[in-house]
């Protein structure tokens, strides 16, 4: 859950919005600018199944500009709150596995808003792996990713 600094729903990163109830916003339809104008990837992203909604999945993915042009100008934030656990998603690793050979920038981040939160560009690390499809180092080299950002946090 990320931190948001906007006045009229301000919180701090790991919480719910407090205009979160079961049913859903209650600020519904009349949203903030802030979230009228942002979605995650999960609702852009042809394709990406229901058990990846960020609240059942532990996942996050949203649009952020590219750090690494040579790569093209638009890049996601790979977010995954559960660590280690997500590598035994397949679709997980099919999914990164499909940016990287596709050269779309992908970063990785555990703990999104904490204070320190390291990132990490998956396209360097992965490159290798995805071109030889070799399954093994990609499995190996992602975890080894989501274990060195873990000693960040």
């Amino acid at each position: 859950m990320l931190e948001i600094q906007d006045p009229a729903i301000a919180k701090p990163a790991g919480t719910p919005c407090r205009h979160l109830s079961a049913a859903g916003c209650n600020l519904h339809p009349n949203w903030p600018k802030l979230c009228q104008t942002w979605f995650c990837g999960w609702r852009l992203i042809p394709g990406l199944p229901e058990e990846w909604r960020p609240d059942l999945s532990g996942i996050l993915l949203y649009s952020i500009p590219s750090q690494h042009p040579d790569y093209g100008t638009d890049a996601y934030m790979f977010c995954l709150s559960r660590g280690q656990e997500h590598l035994k998603d397949i679709a997980v690793l099919g999914f990164v596995q499909n940016m990287v050979q596709r050269r779309v920038p992908l970063y990785l981040m555990l703990e999104l808003g904490k204070p320190g939160a390291k990132m990490l560009f998956m396209n360097d690390y992965l490159a290798e792996s995805v071109a030889r499809r070799d399954a093994d180092s990609f499995v190996s080299t992602f975890s080894a990713m989501i274990r060195d950002l873990s000693k960040t946090v």
